[in-house]
């Protein structure tokens, strides 16, 4: 930690007032005696704090946290740009009036080939890679909400670029140009809704941010179905042009949205932290907003004497380097087993076997269906831990997986109707276990000062995993490549058990735990298999912080 760190401030007498706040101290005490006054207070306020946060129930801290609970979903709707827009690129290679204008002969008609297919995903990831690698820089250093207005104002420019494109190059060029702001928005929207809001809400409002990826794709599905039976330019101009209805109306709601509170901290700004977390809390529990702050700062504090660090290299140093190893397998087994066959649903349709006629209104029910079953995470999350959902769904996909491959054997329309259902089936296990609950857990597992640099990271591997499956799924898909279709499922189910068996041995439970707690464990470096049984107490001796429940 470098000694010019806002952060590293925070516990100095110079931030408090003695004779406002503690007119106990006597007139003229040294300046040590005041400042472990203000220690001490930190101390008695934070215990507090956590002992508050733990007692809250969801329905009762909603109740408190209304108000930031509407922030979180407000800067979350952003999230809906980048489900949008990884959703109907696939789609559009199924479109006639898409494949006559931009691609080669092939048959009867003609075809996207899968090199094209291949750069466009690759171009757009690694753009995506730079954009969140950016905001996890960025956003630290004039905060989340001034890099995310940034991001939206980019944005809507670039969309021009897609929308006027004659030539699948001028398109390439306008996909990394929009991807840079939507890997922003990958990475702020969890980091943002991780540090808004209380531990009780705090698994639902990150699970959320994948309810508006599917959202988007929802759309992306119903713009798409709309539109494919258009035999003008229009079919897929309409789809891009789309894109413009969201970035206005975001900006203006997010230009009143507050600054994350723990970012205010950490930048030593703790008057400005107590006025956001006043206006964050309802009009009854405002009076909490100072033992709030008190425990951001006692976090902070500790994080600081462990030597936790700011920087991206600090992710990979003492415990942090088991954070970040949880965050980015995690989200990089999204990546390689849950979505390369997701964002080629309406292609996977078609080359299985089915006419486009039904391909598009089946991938439109195949979104409704994700919808759904990412809402299923949250009374799932309310009974359930992060480790036990993400395991067993994931158990779930791999059969899921086998069976698709082995349905695939077959040649007939029932094989293709049956390689259909099962990936719809497999999306929907997937959209609450793999898909929403990672949010929650990479929101989570980093720490307060390295939480947006490891969700970036995090975003960051699943982007480059995402390069290398998406070399591999349009080759797998396209008839006129490798042919594979439904037996791509044994290969993805082969690497399925590869990551089942990860996830039994390395993932913790990170669910109910405030972030010192989560600190303490990951300092003290419990097994992932003993998180949950874990009593942890962040304010009694360093000794006796943590020991294993009777």
């Amino acid at each position: 930690m470098s000694p010019d760190h806002p952060a590293a401030e925070l516990p100095s007498a110079e931030h408090a007032d003695p004779k406002a706040e503690h007119a106990e101290i006597k007139e003229g005490a040294s300046l040590e005696t005041k400042a472990e006054f203000v220690q001490l207070q930190i101390l008695d306020d934070g215990r507090d704090a956590t002992a508050w946060e733990h007692e809250l129930t969801p329905l009762a801290a909603l109740r408190v946290f209304h108000k930031a609970v509407a922030w979180s979903v407000v800067f979350s709707l952003t999230i809906i740009m980048t489900g949008y827009d990884t959703g109907f690129l696939g789609a559009l290679y199924a479109m006639k009036s898409f494949q006559r204008d931009f691609g080669q002969p092939y048959k009867d008609g003609y075809e996207i080939t899968a090199g094209w297919q291949t750069l466009l995903q690759i171009m757009g990831f690694v753009s995506t890679i730079i954009g969140v690698m950016l905001d996890g820089y960025l956003s630290e250093k004039i905060g989340r909400k001034k890099v995310t207005l940034g991001a939206l104002a980019v944005v809507t420019a670039t969309i021009f670029c897609q929308f006027f494109a004659k030539s699948l190059a001028v398109l390439l060029v306008g996909r990394m140009l929009s991807s840079v702001p939507y890997g922003i928005f990958a990475a702020s929207t969890t980091t943002y809704a991780a540090e808004i809001c209380p531990v009780a809400l705090r698994g639902y409002l990150t699970t959320y941010v994948c309810l508006c990826w599917i959202l988007g794709q929802f759309v992306s599905a119903g713009v798409t179905y709309r539109c494919e039976s258009l035999t003008t330019a229009w079919a897929y101009k309409i789809p891009f042009a789309v894109q413009w209805a969201w970035p206005l109306p975001l900006f203006v709601l997010i230009s009143f949205a507050p600054e994350s509170p723990w970012w205010l901290v950490r930048r030593g700004r703790l008057p400005e932290a107590e006025r956001t977390m006043a206006s964050l809390l309802a009009k009854g529990s405002k009076h909490r907003a100072p033992a709030s702050v008190a425990m951001m700062v006692h976090t902070i504090q500790e994080e600081q004497r462990a030597a936790v660090g700011t920087s991206y290299l600090d992710c990979f140093r003492g415990s942090n380097l088991r954070r970040t190893e949880v965050a980015c397998v995690a989200y990089g087994i999204q990546a390689l087993v849950g979505s390369p066959l997701q964002q080629y649903t309406v292609y996977f349709f078609t080359s299985a076997g089915l006419p486009t006629s039904q391909a598009f209104p089946l991938n439109l029910g195949n979104s409704a269906i994700s919808v759904v079953g990412t809402m299923l995470a949250w009374p799932m999350l309310a009974y359930l831990g992060r480790r036990t959902i993400f395991l067993n769904g994931l158990l779930l996909m791999t059969i899921l997986y086998f069976a698709i491959g082995f349905a695939s054997i077959a040649t007939n329309s029932a094989a293709a109707w049956a390689q259909s259902c099962l990936l719809i089936v497999f999306l929907f296990v997937y959209s609450p276990s793999v898909a929403a609950t990672l949010y929650a857990i990479v929101g989570e597992v980093g720490a307060s000062e390295l939480r947006g640099k490891t969700v970036s990271l995090a975003r960051a591997t699943a982007y480059l995993v995402d390069i290398v499956v998406g070399v591999l799924t349009p080759y797998m898909v396209n008839p006129s490549a490798w042919n594979w279709v439904g037996k791509a499922g044994f290969f993805f189910g082969g690497l399925s058990v590869i990551c089942c068996v990860w996830t039994f041995y390395r993932l913790p439970e990170t669910g109910g735990r405030t972030y010192e707690e989560l600190d303490i464990l990951f300092e003290k470096k419990v097994a992932a298999r003993k998180f949950a049984k874990y009593e942890v107490d962040a304010y009694e001796a360093d000794g006796n912080k943590a020991k294993v429940a009777e």
